[in-house]
């Protein structure tokens, strides 16, 4: 299971600001609090594969005249 934190930054601008945080696991839906992202944002952000041997990772997309990343860490107390 990993953390994430998905933000957000129009396309000519780098100030980006969070959008929604929550947990994931990969090929699950993830679970967030409150957001009012479009379903093909979160379907293209959370179409990847962590590599197994990484704890962190990123993925990021554009969305008309937006720039959407997520940010994700594998959490600790995890067990194999």
């Amino acid at each position: 299971m990993y953390k994430v934190t998905i933000q957000a930054t129009p396309i000519n601008e780098s100030d980006w600001k969070v959008e929604a945080a929550g947990t994931w696991t990969p090929g699950r839906q993830p679970q967030l609090a409150e957001h009012i992202l479009p379903a093909e944002v979160l379907e293209e952000l959370f179409n990847v594969t962590p590599p197994a041997m990484d704890p962190s990772g990123r993925n990021q997309m554009q969305c008309g005249n937006t720039l959407y990343a997520v940010v994700f860490r594998r959490l600790s107390r995890e067990r194999a």
